[in-house]
């Protein structure tokens, strides 16, 4: 039983690694320049930081909520 989790987690690092092995692979070989590959690569990771900031705030809103239910169930 425990060789189906370990199994499952190689599995998981071996696919998370020829993703990046592919990635970087694709970038290398790209018909375009150095330069706009970069502007490229910057936009993704701006955009990828914004999206990450509002699913913070959003995780931080719910789980106010949460807490607030959770004392108003304490004090009925």
């Amino acid at each position: 039983m425990t060789h189906g989790r370990y199994g499952v987690i190689f599995g998981g690092l071996s696919f998370l690694a020829g993703l990046v092995a592919g990635g970087v692979a694709g970038l290398l070989y790209a018909p375009q320049s150095g330069a706009r590959t970069r502007r490229q690569l910057a936009n993704v990771a701006d955009d990828a930081k914004e999206r990450a900031g509002e699913m913070v705030e959003d995780a931080t809103e719910a789980a106010q909520r949460v807490v607030e239910r959770g004392r108003d169930l304490v004090n009925i």
